[in-house]
């Protein structure tokens, strides 16, 4: 007993650990194999499920394919889109009655452009538009076919009234022959008439040739006359162009102030005698920026470059007094200028004609007492008294009126100028 004891001892503890490690080893590879299989068995399922799918689909593409082929009816060749070669690792459609998407967009244009429609987008739109237009086209031949039946009635109706109007052509020419004989025999006696009358005549206008001649001598020497008469009103004429030249326009200033200082009651105007400027003018004064009247300016003395004015009727002597720029306005002053003035109408006191034409000549101007081509402005007045005595005239309606009109000459209301005359 003692020596089995002894061997017993001789099997190693660690052997049989060892075993037990290789066992649980082996057991937990087996686990992780038996997992790792059940995961690729589940992967194998799933892929095959897909590639079922996708052979199901191939197989309707490939249907697909072939029947819209046969409906187009164009085999062809598809190689892929433009620049996409490298997706397709050299893969190819091998279904029948595949189609070049190319080649049949060139079939539906063509067929486009020999119908005479626009190419559409799509095969629908394309049909769609051959499909209006062949309607079209019918509406226009059944149009024009209404429109040929339409003619040929006509057409049979004018042949009708042809072969009327040729049988009653035939009755008139008949009629008309002999009427025509009758005619020639009236016109025979007719000619020799009028031989007869021309003679006459030809004496006759022989005649008036001499009187022509004799007007002509006439009418010659009217002419000359006349052609003097417009040479003169001619140069009067352009006399008065070159003196309108010269004026000033009613809107534009005459002068300025040169020259002012504020609380003293006169200034120096920029115009002088070389302006033709007279003493005893009055100017309105006003501001370049508006067209407010801010007072009077009176000539009191006279250079030849500048002449020195008194000041008057100021608005407003404090807060806008008269200073150097101030504008000078004068309705019936131009600078360097002679106006040549008619008085028209009716004037009373205190501007009487006589005491008015006096101041007017008095500034330098010219005034006559005749209205007639040479006038160059009109100071209009108050309506005349009639002929009757018993009221007024217009003065707008008398001759002299409408002469001045027409001569266009420059109008100027005495009730718009009183603030520039001082008699």
């Amino acid at each position: 007993m003692h020596n089995r004891q002894s061997g017993a001892a001789h099997v190693p503890i660690m052997f049989f650990l060892i075993l037990l490690v290789m066992f649980l080893g082996a057991l937990g590879f087996g686990y992780v194999t038996l997992t790792r299989n059940g995961e690729l068995q589940q992967q194998l399922s799933k892929a095959t499920a897909d590639a079922d799918v996708l052979r199901n689909k191939s197989f309707l593409v490939e249907h697909y394919i072939e029947d819209i082929g046969r409906v187009i009816g164009k085999p062809g060749k598809y190689e892929g889109r433009q620049g996409s070669v490298s997706l397709y690792k050299g893969a190819t459609l091998d279904y029948p009655m595949v189609m070049n998407p190319a080649e049949i967009k060139k079939v539906m244009d063509d067929a486009c452009a020999a119908a005479g429609v626009s190419a559409g987008s799509s095969l629908e739109n394309v049909l769609g538009a051959m499909v209006t237009h062949g309607s079209q086209l019918a509406q226009r031949t059944t149009e024009i076919e209404t429109e040929r039946d339409r003619a040929l009635t006509e057409k049979r109706e004018l042949e009708n009234k042809f072969q009327s109007a040729t049988a009653s052509h035939s009755q008139a020419s008949n009629t008309w022959r002999q009427s025509l004989e009758q005619t020639r025999a009236e016109f025979t006696n007719a000619t020799s008439e009028k031989d007869r009358t021309i003679g006459a005549l030809q004496a006759n206008v022989n005649q008036k040739v001499d009187e022509l001649t004799t007007a002509k001598e006439e009418a010659t020497v009217i002419e000359k006359g006349l052609r003097k008469e417009v040479a003169k009103q001619q140069m009067h004429n352009s006399a008065l162009t070159a003196k309108n030249a010269m004026r000033t326009p009613p809107d534009a200033a005459d002068g300025k102030v040169i020259a002012a200082q504020a609380g003293v009651p006169s200034a120096f105007i920029n115009l002088g005698r070389k302006d033709l400027l007279k003493e005893g003018t009055v100017f309105r004064i006003k501001n370049p920026h508006n067209d407010k009247i801010k007072g009077y300016a009176t000539v009191t003395r006279l250079e030849d470059e500048r002449a020195q004015v008194e000041l008057s009727g100021l608005v407003d002597a404090i807060g806008d007094s008269v200073r150097a720029g101030d504008l000078l306005y004068n309705d019936l002053f131009s600078p360097r200028v002679t106006r040549t003035i008619f008085l028209m109408g009716r004037f009373s006191a205190p501007y009487n004609k006589p005491e008015l034409t006096n101041l007017l000549r008095r500034l330098g101007n010219k005034v006559v007492d005749k209205m007639a081509p040479g006038v160059d402005t009109v100071i209009l007045g108050n309506d005349p008294i009639n002929e009757a005595g018993d009221g007024f005239a217009s003065v707008q309606e008398s001759d002299d009126y409408k002469l001045a009109s027409d001569l266009r000459v420059e109008f100027a209301y005495l009730n718009t100028i009183r603030d520039l005359i001082k008699l």
